[in-house]
């Protein structure tokens, strides 16, 4: 059986060097919606935490707020968007407008 992908916006690719940053640490990321971000990081943080972090796109970064809602050992971690500014969403739409979509 085929399972259905249950993510309601596309995810995109990554370009290399986007990373977050927060207080427990950083990490690259994977890929990216206007929903959320898969973060790779060796220790992830565990399902449920709340997390206010930056997201570093060359230069700039996007602060954002987010909850932990999937936790892989040793892989990574989903951290789902709760709350960013007007700004931060428009710099994020810009920048995920020059991404390549994940199949």
């Amino acid at each position: 059986m085929i399972e259905k992908d249950r993510r309601s916006s596309q995810r995109f690719k990554a370009k290399p060097g986007t990373h977050i940053i927060y207080i427990e640490g950083s990490g690259a990321i994977r890929d990216l919606s206007m929903e959320g971000v898969f973060v790779l990081d060796s220790d992830p943080l565990p399902v449920g935490t709340a997390v206010v972090f930056s997201l570093r796109l060359g230069t700039q970064d996007i602060p954002l707020q987010g909850i932990v809602k999937h936790s892989v050992d040793r892989e990574g971690m989903v951290i789902q968007l709760t709350e960013m500014s007007r700004e931060a969403r428009r710099r994020l739409r810009l920048h995920i407008a020059s991404l390549t979509s994940v199949s």
